[in-house]
């Protein structure tokens, strides 16, 4: 039953209550049958266990086990350096569990968002009695009294209402206070009828008293909450590729550990050489490094984005960004600059004035475009909306109606100052008359001045002022032209006022003096971000609560083009498959939608395999913002529960920073390929050494400790700066990052094991076998005499995979470009993390304590030679590949054109 269309009489006898409130006994049983009038609220987190939780995934578990059975080699065979391999294991899972477990801390918090809106006590009526009772204990039929300043503490039917107003912005996002009357007017639901007040909203001005309808889960707030908290996540693009990744290279750790373990058994190395072999090829394939250096890298592409005014509260959103295909976007404080602008006059003549500027500052011009004479009646009808006007503008705040305050401004770019006028009496704006009126008594006269709706305006005039300054009779065809003027405006999205002037106090026989157009421009911005949109193959949805005219006149200010328009009452007469159906096929621009329908077209799209980001600054917002691939809330208009169900947050409220969140978003998961290719190729020299060592008769050439020098050591400074590259110059002129696509494809592994990782691992095996031979190695010879000549080899071995890195990362900079193409000093981190790189080499030839823990010795300067040809061939090698690449995409093109 909707309460809300019931009279009062019929309501309280419903509600089995009265005008002097529930007594005592009843109050009790209402309790008992409803419960306490708060927010359920969702068991604890044990943050603990959270924690504990990150150690049980299962790329975790691997590195784990990998560690306990180091330690065990260890206690078989010690002086190995297995032990401190174990360590350092333990130490990359404890970094990447620790940063995972603090990104879920920091994340979603909306229902105590929810419960700090809720008051604590409250003002009713029980028994005849005014009494303040705790807000828990409402019950439906309590009579609430509501004066300035209150929450609201229950949802409720207005009994008595005296100039009551209403802020909604918790519910709604909408900032202008909403009048309360006792009728509900044309709502076809509780949301939107006017007789109504909610749980968490506050009285802005005015007093009323309302009856107690709804508590609790029950109340508007109560389904929110219960929205936002049964809303489902799905995995993000992120998660699902760290899941990929780490499955795909653990299959391939333990089958290669699992075959080399049963060939080492077959040659009769027994058991124990033959774990630590396995083990230490596991170790070689599994790049320990990795999820450390995403989560870095996501980090610090946070970091930039918050820059740029786009808060990132969850890191795999950074990357999530990257594959938006659609951005369902607000058009108000969004789009728009949530300032209105006087751009046009109408004045009564029939004149135009076209007026420059923005928002509300003074600056900008006037234009006008008719007969001789208009600029007095424009100063005329400018003074006008002076005189009725309460909005002041200074240079500390601005104060009063937005439309008021456009006026306002309009005034000062004209340069025109207070008449000194003595105000007599104002006659208020309110829903029902629609206009406001002004006296002012000058020289013993009186003057009214009127602004308000054009129909209402109009009807009290009976002259407009003529081009000579004198007034001319309105007739029917004067009346249609007005109307046409005013459509005209309209159909441009303008809010269209009819301001005129009379003599006296009576609201009758004025004179119009014109029309004033004012609107709330897009950003100048928006336009240009539109078409970017456009290029990178995103579709842009506007869901506004405004009138249709408006949404699409703004959708054509930015270009953004739509097949058709569609209300939100038209959105509840069509099913969920028509909606997914109307969706695939078309773009759809939504206007006079409730917020509480985003989580149904958000649910659509997914339902289509589209990738959401969904904007949204009120309550009831918070549902669609979680349901959303990116939920972004405002952060200057947005509410506290919808900046906590979002995974970012604008600080400008800035569609353009959506746009370069996405720009940012793409280039993350670039630059991830990017790094991942650089840390797989140089598994590649770990892996080889290992198995050659195993097949032929030669030293080993690489131990266990120095892989972990190359996955912790000397890899994860340049991976993290190849994840700070910029932007690839064509990054927003491709499509988005499909859900079907890994981050380790094929080219992936094409690139990084099967062309650099080869390169890398003849570089390392032959800065090897190329020492041994210089130094009187004979082949056969699996145990070296001398320790230290051993030693020497294995960093050469080592040296080999760090030097081709090291230009490895360099010409890693661009996946598809030149490396020459972006520029030397674009990337300082990765300038530093070179320069880091050769500190790090320089150690481990000369500083003793490196050298005895990673089981390296210094070099003759002279054997170094070993080393130049294969950087030099990495880099020459990548860049021909990489133009290889692109000579057959162009080619295919041009076919496919």
């Amino acid at each position: 039953m909707d309460l809300f269309r019931l009279d009062s009489k019929t309501l309280l006898r419903h509600l089995k209550s009265s005008e002097d409130g529930l007594a005592g006994s009843r109050v009790e049983r209402l309790h008992r049958e409803f419960g306490p009038n708060r927010l359920e609220q969702a068991e604890k987190k044990n943050y603990l266990l959270s924690y504990l939780g990150q150690y049980t995934q299962f790329f975790a578990i691997l590195l784990e086990v990998a560690a306990a059975l180091s330690f065990v080699a260890d206690r078989f065979s010690p002086g190995e350096g297995m032990d401190i391999l174990g360590y350092a294991i333990l130490g990359a899972v404890i970094v990447n569990a620790t940063f995972t477990f603090w990104q879920e801390y920091r994340a979603d918090k909306a229902m105590e968002a929810l419960l700090r809106l809720m008051p604590t006590m409250v003002t009713v009526r029980r028994e005849g009695e005014v009494v303040s009772v705790a807000a828990e204990e409402i019950v439906p039929g309590d009579i609430m009294l509501l004066e300035e300043g209150d929450k609201v503490a229950a949802d409720g039917v207005l009994l008595e209402a005296n100039s009551l107003y209403l802020n909604l912005s918790s519910l709604n996002g909408e900032s202008a206070p909403a009048s309360r009357t006792l009728e509900p007017g044309a709502a076809r639901r509780a949301l939107d009828a006017k007789n109504m007040v909610f749980a968490g909203t506050t009285v802005t001005t005015g007093s009323g008293i309302a009856v107690a309808t709804a508590t609790g889960g029950a109340t508007e707030f109560g389904r929110i909450a219960s929205l936002t908290r049964n809303v489902g996540k799905s995995l993000t693009p992120m998660q699902r590729e760290i899941i990929h990744i780490t499955r795909i290279l653990t299959i391939i750790a333990l089958l290669m550990g699992l075959v080399f373990f049963a060939l080492g058994l077959f040659s009769g190395k027994g058991p124990l050489l033959a774990s630590i072999f396995a083990l230490s090829l596991i170790v070689a394939n599994v790049p320990e490094g990795l999820l450390p250096t995403i989560t870095l890298s996501l980090s610090l592409a946070s970091q930039r984005m918050a820059r740029r005014n786009a808060l990132i509260k969850n890191l795999d959103s950074v990357e999530t960004l990257g594959s938006a295909t659609v951005i369902c976007t607000d058009k108000t404080g969004t789009l728009t600059r949530n300032e209105m602008t006087l751009k046009e006059i109408r004045l009564a003549g029939g004149e135009l004035v076209k007026v420059s500027g923005e928002g509300y500052r003074e600056a900008g011009d006037f234009t006008v475009q008719g007969a001789a004479g208009a600029d007095e009646r424009l100063d005329e009808f400018l003074t006008a909306a002076l005189l009725n006007c309460r909005a002041e503008i200074d240079d500390d705040a601005l104060r009063g109606d937005p439309t008021e305050l456009a006026l306002v401004a309009a005034v000062a770019k004209r340069g025109i100052s207070q008449p000194p006028y003595e105000r007599v009496r104002e006659n208020a704006f309110t829903s029902d008359r629609k206009m406001m009126s002004t006296q002012y008594a000058e020289g013993g006269r009186e003057y009214l001045f009127v602004k308000g709706a054009l129909e209402v305006v109009l009807e009290k005039c009976t002259t407009w002022r003529a081009g000579d300054g004198e007034p001319r009779p309105i007739d029917e065809a004067y009346r249609t032209q007005v109307h046409a003027w005013a459509e005209e405006l309209e159909d441009l999205a303008y809010r269209v006022l009819a301001l005129a002037v009379g003599d006296g106090e009576r609201e009758e026989e004025l004179v119009l003096l014109g029309l004033a157009a004012i609107m709330d421009l897009p950003r100048s911005e928006v336009a240009g971000a539109v078409a970017i949109c456009g290029e990178a193959g995103i579709r842009v949805m506007m869901i506004t609560g405004d009138h249709p005219k408006t949404a699409a006149a703004v959708a054509r200010l930015i270009g953004l083009a739509h097949d058709r328009v569609l209300t939100g009452q038209e959105l509840e007469e069509i099913g969920d498959d028509q909606l997914e159906e109307m969706l695939g096929r078309e773009n759809i621009l939504f206007a006079r939608m409730a917020s509480s329908q985003k989580l149904r077209i958000a649910t659509a799209l997914q339902n289509n395999d589209e990738v959401v980001a969904m904007t949204g600054d009120g309550v009831n917002d918070a549902p669609a913002l979680k349901k959303a691939d990116i939920g972004i809330a405002m952060g200057i208009a947005g509410t506290e529960v919808a900046k906590e169900a979002a995974d970012m947050v604008l600080l400008d409220d800035n569609f353009n920073s959506i746009v370069i969140a996405i720009e940012e978003g793409r280039t993350v998961y670039f630059n991830i390929k990017k790094f991942v290719t650089y840390i797989l190729s140089s598994n590649v020299p770990e892996i080889v050494p290992y198995i050659l060592q195993f097949f032929l008769k030669i030293p080993l050439p690489l131990s266990v400790i120095q892989i972990l020098s190359i996955d912790l050591g000397s890899d994860m400074l340049p991976g993290l700066a190849l994840g700070s590259e910029k932007p690839e110059k064509n990054i927003m002129r491709r499509p988005p990052v499909g859900r079907g696509e890994k981050i380790l494809d094929w080219e992936v592994f094409k690139r990084g094991y099967f062309f650099l990782g080869v390169i890398e691992a003849a570089a390392a095996m032959s800065a090897f076998l190329g020492f041994l031979l210089l130094h009187g190695w004979q082949y056969g010879t699996v145990e070296l005499g001398d320790p230290f000549l051993h030693r020497q080899a294995m960093t050469m071995t080592l040296l080999g995979a760090v030097s081709c890195q090291l230009l490895n990362a360099w010409t890693m900079r661009s996946w598809e470009f030149s490396a020459f193409s972006v520029g030397f000093t674009t990337n300082r981190m990765l300038l530093g993390a070179m320069a880091v790189e050769l500190v790090w080499i320089w150690m481990l030839l000369n500083v003793e304590p490196v050298r005895r823990v990673f089981n390296t010795a210094p070099v003759p300067v002279g054997d170094l030679w070993l080393l130049l040809p294969f950087p030099v061939l990495i880099f020459t090698g990548h860049e021909l590949y990489k133009w290889r690449k692109r000579r057959r995409t162009e080619g295919r093109e041009m076919n496919e054109s």
